[in-house]
């Protein structure tokens, strides 16, 4: 266990909850995907190197990381595969923690090192063909490398919401304003001209792009959705993962003390419904502006603006 979550389970104990995660689909010079079979699940389960997110770190910090220890390779990112959070890929460990994932799949590139395992994790690994991967991989594993074969863009999962929004307030009732890493989504809405939509925030009177906190039981997509609707009245549809961002400089404390590090999607999104109308509490004015006459903005929103504007295939990550 890494020392973040070995305070949060100190904390929450093993009730569910959501965890970021990179992982690494790493090639070696024939093309073949580097699988690993597992020392912590029964059953024969086969996976892809990569683990959990510490405070501080980006996605590709961590997947250097976790791939160095487990490995003893040096890798690149080179590619986002896709982002995958959707209950359906929840994971019960055997010791009794429950978990949502919001993990970051990664394609990556020997750059160095010498092959090694951890043992303390790993039984074994080896290259596989991708026609002949193992068996036995969890859902989440087997959606990757599907991804990695049949996808250019970026997986995401299908929009699911939940409205009830009482995740946050029971972690933070066991863990103070400690910081968190916590998991969030935002819009970036454009509509026929052009413009992008933004909304006044209530927090610190700066304009970002309708965004907010993950639920248990959402998915991103889902999250963007809903937090567009409650904070300016439109409802949207999520038409491309434009990036997945987090590190040191995503950390943030609110109004109320509490501490956190945002892992976030950005998601390019196109009005369906709805009446524009800011909440008056999250957002206090929301307008369309020229990309190029931005007012003030929290800079994490300007900085997915200006990743959508300049790569606008999308799949953006750090």
């Amino acid at each position: 266990m890494t020392d973040y979550i070995t305070w949060l389970r100190s904390r929450i104990g093993s009730r569910k909850t959501i965890l970021a995660y990179a992982t690494a689909l790493l090639r070696d010079d024939q093309g073949r995907i580097l699988f690993q079979q597992r020392a912590d699940f029964k059953d024969d389960w086969w996976g892809l190197p990569g683990g959990l997110l510490e405070l501080g770190e980006s996605f590709t910090l961590c997947v250097q990381r976790e791939t160095l220890e487990e490995t003893g390779y040096h890798v690149e990112p080179v590619r986002m595969i896709g982002l995958y959070a959707s209950p359906e890929f929840d994971v019960r460990y055997p010791n009794g923690d429950e978990v949502q994932q919001f993990t970051l799949a990664l394609e990556c590139r020997i750059t160095g090192g010498q092959p090694k395992t951890d043992e303390s994790e790993i039984i074994q690994q080896c290259f596989f063909d991708l026609n002949d991967a193992p068996d036995c991989l969890p859902p989440w594993y087997a959606a990757m490398v599907r991804d990695l074969q049949t996808r250019s863009d970026p997986y995401f999962d299908p929009p699911l919401l939940n409205h009830a929004n009482n995740y946050m307030p029971e972690l933070r009732a066991l863990v103070g304003h400690e910081p968190l890493i916590v998991m969030g989504a935002s819009a970036l809405i454009f509509d026929q001209r052009g413009r992008i939509l933004l909304g006044l925030r209530g927090d610190n009177q700066l304009w970002g792009s309708p965004a907010g906190q993950m639920e248990l039981g959402e998915t991103p997509a889902g999250t963007a959705m809903r937090e567009t609707f409650e904070e300016v009245g439109l409802s949207i549809r999520v038409t491309q993962l434009v990036g997945v961002w987090t590190g040191a400089d995503a950390t943030n404390t609110y109004p109320d003390g509490n501490q956190v590090q945002i892992a976030g999607a950005r998601f390019r999104a196109e009005v369906v419904g709805g009446e524009l109308k800011p909440d008056g509490y999250e957002t206090l004015d929301v307008q369309w502006f020229d990309v190029n006459d931005l007012p003030p903005m929290v800079p994490r929103h300007r900085y997915a603006l200006e990743e959508a504007l300049k790569y606008p295939e999308g799949g953006r990550f750090r």
